[in-house]
């Protein structure tokens, strides 16, 4: 019971950040592109480096509740992002040490990691992604 409360509170914390990055009002200008959209373009994979030199370790593994509140929160997300539960669990430990050091572009990571090119995710949409990491897998 637990389980569910939890992954149902992560989930609505992940589509009410989706939501506002989404569903606010820019400019006025209907006719201006979304600037929250992926494109095909290749962005930068590269991110800068902590301080000290050295690469940030990917946190464990989630296991247990707090790895079935992360999947219910992608597929809240995305119900494709739940299609194949070890791949976004390693590419969420990836994603944890892009949000730890490029919170510029770590959103936009998130999109591109997570989507692919048939099917693209939004920058909102890989905002929601990290704040669902940031309350389950990169906490340790």
């Amino acid at each position: 019971m637990r389980t569910r409360i939890a992954a149902a509170a992560v989930a609505a914390a992940a589509l009410a950040l989706f939501c506002a990055t989404a569903c606010s009002s820019g400019s006025g200008d209907k006719d201006a592109p979304p600037t929250h959209a992926t494109t095909g373009a290749a962005a930068p994979t590269t991110s800068a480096a902590p301080a000290t030199g050295s690469p940030l370790p990917r946190p464990p593994a989630p296991k247990g509740a707090s790895r079935q509140t992360y999947l219910a929160a992608l597929k809240a997300i995305d119900p494709s992002l739940a299609s194949d539960p070890d791949k976004v669990v390693d590419e969420g430990r990836t994603q944890c040490t892009e949000i730890n050091t490029d919170t510029q572009t770590a959103d936009h990571l998130a999109a591109e990691r997570f989507g692919s090119p048939g099917h693209p995710l939004t920058d909102a949409q890989g905002a929601a992604i990290d704040a669902a990491l940031k309350l389950t897998v990169c906490k340790s």
